[in-house]
């Protein structure tokens, strides 16, 4: 009778590890579909980006193609022109004319260069003072360009590392 119930809770047991073992490669296969799910969504991401970038080089192709044909106009205007003879005469009133208005040319563009230099003086000193109030205030983080680059290139290249090891270990899972 002893047998009897040894081998009925031996059965029992065996019952319930075929339970947990079920219920463990039930979590498993959930952890995987959701795995091949966000690997499928990043395949296309990177398949859209690749497209992207296709119609990037078109669109850079044909502007290049485009300033080929403005330069060669450009050229053959220059050219035409080089060959036009033109007679001029110039007369001593010719000649104050010009230099008056060379003069007053001068004289606005000194002014003008003046004006210029005097708000882009002020604009620094502005700028300056709003970036001392935010650099004061703490908020933000700033980081030079070069560093930001760097910072950027590794994260990509973390994140491409990081998206090979989930495609090697699911590999491997599915080689078992």
């Amino acid at each position: 009778m002893g047998n009897k119930y040894d081998s009925l809770v031996e059965e029992i047991n065996k019952q319930e590890e075929f339970k947990e073992e079920k219920f463990n490669l039930d979590n498993e296969l959930q952890l995987l579909k959701q795995a091949m799910s966000d690997l499928h969504d990043n395949v296309q991401k990177v398949e859209k980006a690749a497209k992207d970038g296709t119609d990037m080089v078109k669109a850079l192709n044909a502007a290049k193609d485009s300033m080929d044909t403005a330069v060669s106009a450009f050229c053959r205007a220059v050219t035409r022109a080089e060959s036009t003879v033109l007679k001029v005469e110039m007369t001593d009133e010719c000649l104050n004319t010009i230099k008056s208005a060379r003069e007053k040319l001068i004289k606005a563009e000194a002014t003008l260069l003046a004006n210029h230099r005097r708000m882009m003086l002020q604009q620094i000193r502005n700028q300056n003072e709003e970036m001392q109030s935010i650099i004061k205030s703490g908020k933000g983080v700033y980081l030079p360009p070069k560093v930001f680059c760097w910072w950027a290139g590794i994260s990509y290249l973390t994140s491409l590392y990081s998206l090979w090891c989930l495609l090697q270990l699911i590999l491997q899972w599915l080689k078992c």
